[in-house]
Order: C-alpha cells, then sequence, then structure tokens
C-alpha cells in the first residue's frame, strides 16, 4: 500500500514539476545552500521538506528514479528512432550524396570539406584548405566539395578568409561546390580523385572512387578520430575507415608512427602508401631586444591554459585541476601571475578561494596571432598521438610549454620540436610538477628567445609542403590530359 501511494506521489510529481526543479529541490533538503530559481522548485521543496519530516523522502526518490525512462543524453523528444535521426547520429554515412559521372566536367582532385564556423574553426582546418591549394601544384583542377549541410554563402565566407594569413583568396583560387542540402548530385568526370579530410568523408570519398576509374583515395589523416568517441557507433564506423582503399598523409610523424607501429587499419601489413608533413604553427617571435623588454615590462606575467571543457580529447578537468593543485601549493601567486584560458566553451577555474581564471574571447587568426607573445607559461593537453599545434605556436614565441606524452607522442620527440616544451606524463603530480619547472625556466628571456628561434618546426607552409609532398601526390593522382585536367577552373 505504502509503496502504491509513494509511486502515485511520484508520478504526480513528475507531471507537475520539472526534472531539474525536482533535482535543485530535493538537494536542498539535505543542504540549505543550494539556491532555488523558480515558484515551481520551491514549491518542490516544500513538498520534499514535508516528506522528509514523514519518512517518505527515500521511497518517493526510489519510486521517481524507477520512472524515469532509460535513454542516451541525446534521444529523439519522442524516444521513437527514424532513419532521419540515426542518420544524423552517423553522421549520415549511410546517407551519402549521390555521385554522377558528368563527361563534360575536367578531371578534378575533390578535397572533402566538413562543416565549419569561422567562430571556433581550428588547425585541422587550415591543414585542409593549405593542402587543398597544395595540390593545386599537380596540373589537376582542384574543387572543394562542402558535402556537410551547414550556413555556407560564398561572399560571406570571402570576406570572412581575409583575416587568415595564407588563405585570404582561396575560395577565389580554387572551384567551391556546396552540396550540403542534396539538391543534387555530385558531378564528377570518370577521373576524378577524392581526398578526404576528416574520418565520416572517408565514406564519401569511397564511393566517389566506386563511381570513377581511381579506385583509391588520399586520405588527410589529423588525428586518430575513432578515439573522439567511446566504444560505441560512432568509434566503431571511425575506426573502419583505415581499412579502406586509400594514400595517407597525416599531419605529424608521431601521429604517422602510431598508425604505423599499431598497424591500424593494416596500413603496414596491407602496404598501403603514406607519409607525413607538419602543420606550419602560427608562432610570432618579436625581435630579441622587443621580446625581454616586453616581459620585463609586465606588471603580472601569464600562464594560459588551452581551454576546451566541450572538447574530452582536451581533457580539461586534468588541466584545471593541475592549475589549482598548483595555486594551492604556492607555485604560482594570484599577485604576480594572471591566468587566462584560451579555447572553445566557457571554462573558469577556480584557482584559489577569491581567484579564478579568466577566459579569452574567440579570435581569428590574425588576432591569435598577436596574442601568442604575450604568455610566459602554456599548459596544453590533449589525449592523442598527435602533438596538436598550441605547443608550437605558443613554443615558437617563446613562451615555456607543458603538454602531455601519449603513445608514440614521446618525451623525447616533444623535447626534440623545442626546448620550450616540457613533456610530461598525465597525470596530477606530474603535470604539477611540470609547472614548477615551467615557472624557474621562465624567468630565464635568453633562454626561452633562443630556444624559440631554434624550434624545429615550420613556420610557414613552403617549408611545411615541399617538392617530397608534390612528389608523393604527383605519384598517385596522374593528370589525364583527356579530361582537360591542366587548367585550374575557379568557381562557375
Amino acid at each position: 500500500m505504502r509503496r502504491r501511494f509513494t509511486a502515485t506521489l511520484a508520478g504526480a510529481g513528475a507531471r507537475f514539476f520539472g526534472h531539474q526543479e525536482l533535482k535543485q529541490s530535493y538537494h536542498k533538503v539535505f543542504d540549505p545552500n543550494v539556491k532555488l530559481q523558480s515558484y515551481k522548485s520551491r514549491f518542490a521543496y516544500v513538498c520534499m521538506s514535508m516528506a522528509h519530516r514523514l519518512g517518505l523522502l527515500a521511497d518517493l526518490q526510489s519510486s521517481y528514479l524507477s520512472q524515469l525512462p532509460l535513454v542516451p543524453a541525446v534521444a529523439p523528444p519522442n524516444h521513437v528512432y527514424d532513419r532521419d535521426f540515426l542518420n544524423l547520429r552517423l553522421n549520415r554515412v549511410y546517407d551519402l550524396p549521390e555521385v554522377e559521372i558528368d563527361g563534360r566536367r575536367p578531371q578534378t582532385i575533390n578535397v572533402l570539406v566538413p562543416a565549419f564556423d569561422f567562430k571556433s574553426i581550428s588547425a585541422g582546418f587550415f591543414g585542409v584548405f593549405q593542402v587543398a591549394l597544395f595540390l593545386r601544384k599537380t596540373g589537376i583542377n582542384v574543387r572543394l566539395v562542402m558535402f556537410d549541410n551547414f550556413y555556407f554563402n560564398l561572399s560571406e565566407f570571402r570576406e570572412k578568409v581575409l583575416k587568415y594569413p595564407g588563405m585570404e583568396r582561396i575560395f577565389d583560387e580554387l572551384e567551391v561546390e556546396y552540396i550540403g542540402e542534396r539538391r543534387a548530385p555530385l558531378r564528377v568526370s570518370k577521373y576524378d580523385y577524392a581526398v578526404a579530410t576528416v574520418w565520416y568523408s572517408a565514406y564519401l570519398a569511397e564511393k566517389i572512387c566506386s563511381a570513377t576509374d581511381n579506385k583509391s583515395f588520399i586520405y588527410l589523416i589529423q588525428d586518430y578520430e575513432a578515439l573522439f568517441y567511446q566504444a560505441n557507433s560512432l568509434h566503431a564506423i571511425a575506426d573502419r575507415t583505415y581499412s579502406m582503399n586509400y594514400s595517407a598523409i597525416f599531419s605529424s610523424e608521431s601521429l604517422m608512427n602510431f598508425f604505423v607501429s599499431n598497424d591500424v587499419g593494416g596500413i603496414k601489413s596491407r602496404g598501403l602508401s603514406y607519409t607525413f608533413f607538419n602543420n606550419a604553427c602560427s608562432s610570432n617571435l618579436l625581435p630579441k631586444n622587443a621580446f625581454i623588454e616586453r616581459n620585463r615590462a609586465k606588471n603580472k606575467k601569464k600562464i594560459v591554459f588551452y581551454s576546451r571543457p566541450v572538447v574530452d580529447r582536451n581533457m580539461f578537468e586534468l588541466t584545471a585541476l593541475a592549475l589549482a593543485t598548483a595555486f594551492k601549493r604556492g607555485i604560482f601567486d594570484p599577485a604576480e601571475w594572471e591566468c587566462v584560458g584560451m579555447g572553445l566553451g566557457e571554462g573558469v577555474v577556480e584557482l584559489l578561494p577569491g581567484a579564478r581564471s579568466v577566459s579569452l574571447p574567440r579570435m581569428d587568426l590574425s588576432t591569435y596571432i598577436e596574442e601568442v607573445s604575450s604568455f610566459d607559461i602554456c599548459l596544453t593537453l590533449m589525449a592523442s598521438p598527435h602533438p596538436s599545434m598550441i605547443p608550437m605556436d605558443l613554443a615558437g614565441s617563446g613562451c615555456v610549454v607543458v603538454t602531455n606524452t601519449f603513445k608514440t607522442k614521446t618525451d623525447e620527440y616533444l623535447k626534440g620540436l623545442s626546448e620550450n616544451i616540457i613533456p610530461a606524463q598525465p597525470g596530477l603530480n606530474e603535470l604539477v610538477a611540470a609547472l614548477e619547472l615551467a615557472r624557474a625556466k621562465s624567468m630565464n628571456l635568453e633562454d626561452r628567445y633562443k630556444f624559440a628561434k631554434a624550434m624545429k618546426y615550420p613556420r610557414d607552409w613552403d617549408h611545411s609542403l615541399t617538392s617530397k609532398h608534390l612528389n608523393f601526390f604527383k605519384r598517385r593522382l596522374r593528370a589525364k590530359s583527356t579530361a582537360g585536367s591542366s587548367s585550374n577552373r575557379k568557381t562557375p
């Protein structure tokens, strides 16, 4: 009888109150400091307080929780999974655009570009666009194929890209086609090639190959992207792309070594072709006198951290805890050090009672390049065999950088890039110790400048993509004179 009564009360409460209101009011029963945000939550608190005094609260909680549907965090509103919802959840890899042969088209290298927004564009897209520009040197027409459904306005994007050095005219110099809404098929010649630039674009690259005479595509691999997901459907279908038929170009040596040493997708055992390049970094090393004078004149030194709480592989929790611990242990004094978050998503860290980090706004590339020369220490983590670009951007600008090791991203590899980089295992004590060492090293401005200048990482794309890479592409992308491939046709 009691169980039926509490189940009825719990059901009524679930219908009348929202889940967050019930959750807040339940916590306030045991913690009077919890603030209630609405009249409903206050009423729910009164009801729960009465139930608690009557000894019914535990039964009410159990009944309420048992009635909640067991669904994932991302689920359709009515919990009915139709094909549209399922295809969206799987990045539409089984709902691809149609591909048709058009005998009037010139032979083309189709660089498949996923959705992007200039407010949150990352270094990975700079690599995609620079590789696309470089591919013109093969003598074959190059087309940027925007295959995702996102807001794309060519005239607006032409204006916005002017703030990204080295890419200012990309939408004028290359053919551009947006097919995200799938209103018409992607038309290709039978001699066309495809370049996958993110794991789910590999499925479209494979489809293009099936329609043309070229049965292998180029795979620009900028991370082991299966790691972006837990052991789930997306993890499985992302990992499957590495078993496709392709030639790979990796965006760092450590990433390439990870794939080869682990024979990911059979890249080694199947004898696939591969090479690597290093993305040009966005460092800003001032003249030596200006560098030293600027740093000596600071009222406070700056420690910057890569703040991306919305991207799991950037290990925000460990980053934030390492900073808070370093301040608590007195390694950094908030009177002498300003702590700045740089990245994507709101992530303010409480360093000490009354002392918190501040967040930089999102910046275009030109503004970012100006900003990187102002930092003394950087903490940037990534659970990936790829080193990411932040360590090189900052180390090459004279900042002391603490970053983590991971598989083939070894201590030796990272130190070999710059002596301004301090590698550490991804553990709290190791990172705090590395921050303490970074503080000591940051005081030596002469060494910081010397190590920045000696960094072994390209600072421009002419040193990043070279004749070696052109030969790699030319051996796999053969121009067909009968297809009119020698012209780089611009957007119609």
